[in-house]
């Protein structure tokens, strides 16, 4: 695929191409960016952000072979060599904030770089070879509850934002001439053993170039990473990582470009602050900017003997043994057996590992629980649902509230009666039920009497509306007759003052559908034959 894709860069047929718009079309060739904190993973970061106020600085080096080259539409053979050769150093520093956030800064430098004439693309001479790169600031953020301390393995994951200034030289292929960004994320797992595996995506937003009669554009950095610890006790260990870009932008007919490298390298963590890592790789043979070789090498310094100087220490440790295995826990309540009264049953450290007794399940224990065999369900007290049935009787947690003097109910009333009616619709079986209506003793008796009428005829139409069939339902009014409570107190005069259900047995026959209700009179058998019309006289045989 790399063939193909600077085959559309190419000359046709090894010959030059106009020099058209040539200068307009540079870019940055470099996409090796390493990360400069004493453990990520030279171009894959990790998740940890350096320890509050802990920094670091140091150098990379990195030599490229043939980062940027035309090659012939046939055969493929390199015509020009744009970029022959580069040899770049990366100076970085790095400083961590509230153990949360990292911010870093890398200032890149193309210590020597080679190729052809470049006159093919517009300019005399070979490419410039001492310049000034892209000015990067980087920022990191771990994602809350994906925080993985220094020396804790684990998931972890960061946001990362990163922003580079166009203070290189554009001609010199070491700028984009623009400012660029490159929002990512980072996603890594920490081994026990020390093992570090660590991916990266993201976003690298930068100018559209046409080069050549290829677009370069925003690409999609990807990186995967590992670090295996070699002999811990003296700080070495093995990386290794895939990193590359895919291009998002592109041509109709132009391969989309994927360049990416693998590279390996060995790390030692001194005791003196100092991280070596050394190391090497080539590119893919998939795309443009993926050089065919290339070798690298850094040093990072931690200058002081703060956290993150800890950390490192602390890593160059063999992790201490496993604790012995807890006694078992048969029942997996937390009581392991030998201190269980109830090994078998899951239960409560603080009931000795028995459980508690619920056997509605409705979350209140059976020996508080006021209604242990009915659910309390929502809106339920002690245990006992708003609404149940009782015997001959649907019971209500709280009276029925009705204006004063009046036979409206008020709204806070609307649930209770909403559960009533509820209770009715799951039980079909109940064919009536009379609606009660009681009031306390003051007043006179005639005007409590149809009081209590009234406010249980609109308790019934409420329960009508709610869904519950009319002819399930009666009402009447006792008045002050039948009281549950003395009426020399508010206490008791509130008791008297109440809504009761009270579920009746199908009518017998000849016995009125509601209490109260005239008795209906049989109806006659009629004859078969038609009676006459009035005023008519009817015929005989």
């Amino acid at each position: 695929m790399k063939r193909s894709l600077l085959m559309a860069l190419a000359l046709a047929l090894g010959l030059a191409t106009p020099p058209a718009t040539a200068q307009d079309a540079r870019f940055d060739v470099q996409l090796f960016r390493p990360s400069g904190a004493p453990q990520d993973v030279v171009m894959v970061g990790q998740s940890r952000p350096l320890s509050h106020l802990s920094a670091s600085g140091g150098f990379f080096v990195n030599f490229s072979l043939d980062p940027l080259v035309l090659v012939s539409k046939e055969g493929g053979d390199k015509v020009l060599s744009l970029v022959g050769n580069r040899l770049q150093l990366d100076a970085m520093a790095t400083v961590g904030l509230f153990n949360w956030a990292e911010l870093s800064v890398d200032m890149p430098l193309v210590l020597a770089q080679g190729g052809d004439n470049l006159e093919a693309i517009g300019s005399e001479g070979p490419i410039q070879g001492y310049v000034l790169g892209d000015l990067r600031l980087n920022g990191k953020i771990a994602i809350p509850g994906l925080r993985r301390g220094a020396g804790d393995s684990g998931l972890g994951a960061a946001l990362t934002l990163g922003l580079s200034l166009p203070t290189g030289d554009q001609e010199a292929f070491a700028s984009d001439g623009e400012f660029t960004y490159t929002p990512g994320l980072l996603v890594d797992y920490r081994f026990p053993g020390g093992v570090l595996l660590s991916g990266s995506a993201g976003l690298w937003s930068r100018p559209d170039r046409l080069f050549n009669g290829v677009k370069v554009g925003d690409m999609a950095p990807f990186g995967l990473a590992t670090e295996i610890p070699l002999v811990r006790r003296f700080g070495v260990t093995a990386v290794g990582m895939v990193h590359g870009a895919v291009a998002l932008d592109k041509l109709p007919d132009q391969p989309r470009d994927v360049p990416a490298e693998l590279l390996f390298g060995l790390r030692w963590y001194s005791s003196t602050g100092l991280t070596f890592t050394v190391g090497g790789g080539g590119g893919c043979g998939c795309s443009l900017q993926a050089p065919s070789l290339r070798f690298f090498s850094s040093i990072v310094w931690v200058p002081a003997k703060t956290s993150e100087w800890e950390a490192l220490e602390n890593f160059k440790k063999p992790p201490e043994p496993p604790p012995p295995p807890p006694p078992p826990d048969t029942d997996g309540d937390s009581v392991t057996d030998d201190k269980d009264v109830c090994p078998k049953e899951p239960g409560l450290p603080d009931r000795g590992g028995c459980p508690i007794r619920d056997a509605d399940g409705d979350g209140v224990e059976d020996q508080i629980d006021r209604c242990p065999e009915v659910p309390a369900g929502p809106g339920g007290k002690n245990g006992c649902p708003v609404a149940r049935i009782q015997g001959n009787k649907i019971v209500i947690l709280e009276n029925v509230n009705f204006a004063t003097d009046q036979d409206v109910i008020l709204s806070e009333s609307f649930p209770i009666l909403e559960e009533v009616a509820q209770v009715m619709k799951t039980h079909p079986e109940i064919q009536r039920v009379l609606v009660e209506g009681h009031t306390d003793s003051r007043a006179g008796e005639v005007y409590n009497l149809d009081l209590s009428k009234r406010r249980a005829a609109s308790v019934r139409t409420y329960l009508e509306e709610s869904g519950v069939e009319p002819e399930r339902l009666c009402s009447q009014g006792f008045g002050q007759s039948r009281p549950v409570a003395e009426n020399d107190t508010e206490e008791g005069m509130a008791q008297n003052r109440r809504v009761e259900f009270t579920i009746l047995p199908p009518p017998a026959e000849g016995e009125p559908r509601c209490p109260g209700d005239p008795v209906e009179k049989p109806s006659k058998k009629r004859s078969g034959k038609r009676p006459a019309p009035r005023g008519m006289l009817q015929k005989k045989p």
